[in-house]
């Protein structure tokens, strides 16, 4: 189970430093820089999605009006505060925060399948 949570952790940190090599406005300082944000990222998704869930609940509850997008932008905002949190880490702004969000999203999918 461990061995589980660390492999998806480095499949995340692998997603954030291919995302920060190919969006504009997304900088990292190499992967170790990339290590500590996946683990970030993974404890603020872990406590704070659920919280945002509950006070976006009206937007979430409305998937078919958001097509299911609104939890990329709740994902972008996490990816917002872990921006604040980790110094090697930065993001241009919100658009930045969602194309990043987008596209850990399908790198991370992308990976997850050979595990």
């Amino acid at each position: 189970m461990v061995l589980h949570a660390l492999l998806k952790l480095l499949i995340l940190a692998v997603a954030v430093f291919l995302v920060a090599r190919i969006v504009p406005g997304v900088r990292l300082r190499g992967f170790k820089a990339a290590l500590v944000v996946s683990a970030v990222y993974s404890a603020l998704n872990f406590v704070l999605f659920r919280v945002l869930i509950v006070f976006t609940f009206p937007f979430v509850v409305l998937k078919w009006v958001t097509l299911g997008l609104f939890g990329v932008v709740l994902n972008a905002i996490l990816l917002m505060i872990t921006d604040r949190l980790v110094d090697d880490f930065e993001l241009d702004g919100f658009g930045s925060a969602l194309l990043a969000a987008i596209g850990i999203s399908v790198v991370n999918l992308l990976l997850s399948v050979f595990v």
